[in-house]
């Protein structure tokens, strides 16, 4: 059995937002789940929930295009946060523009910011796999 994580989905598709959470509750009870809908609602609350000391998320659900602010933006934003605090956390790109030749280029640049890339729609298992 997996042990429980909190889980931050970033992504301005409110449909698969909602698709993912219910898919995260019924298949994986107990996980903590959070979502925004671009990457600046996102950074803000997690900068929040840094400076009252509360516990981050152990997973961030990242899409690539959103309004304001988008994933790659946040990426880069959010490094300084991951650098000052003793957590692993870790980051899935999740996107449906995701192709095998863009992943290998992404996969250079980001290496060290994103754990996966990860194509829309997620599967259920692929879920499944991320939290095991």
């Amino acid at each position: 059995m997996s042990s429980l994580k909190s889980i931050c989905i970033i992504d301005d598709d409110k449909i698969y937002t909602y698709g993912v959470s219910k898919i995260i509750k019924n298949y994986l009870p107990g996980n903590d789940v959070m979502s925004f809908e671009n990457g600046k609602k996102a950074l803000s609350a997690i900068k929040e929930m840094e400076q009252n000391n509360d516990e981050l998320p152990d997973l961030i659900l990242l899409d690539i295009d959103m309004p304001e602010m988008n994933g790659w933006d946040f990426l880069n934003e959010f490094q300084s946060i991951r650098d000052k605090v003793n957590k692993e956390i870790q980051i899935f790109v999740i996107s449906s523009r995701i192709d095998q030749k863009n992943q290998e280029i992404y996969r250079v640049e980001w290496d060290q910011k994103v754990d996966d890339f990860i194509q829309k729609p997620v599967q259920v298992e692929a879920l499944k796999d991320l939290l095991a």
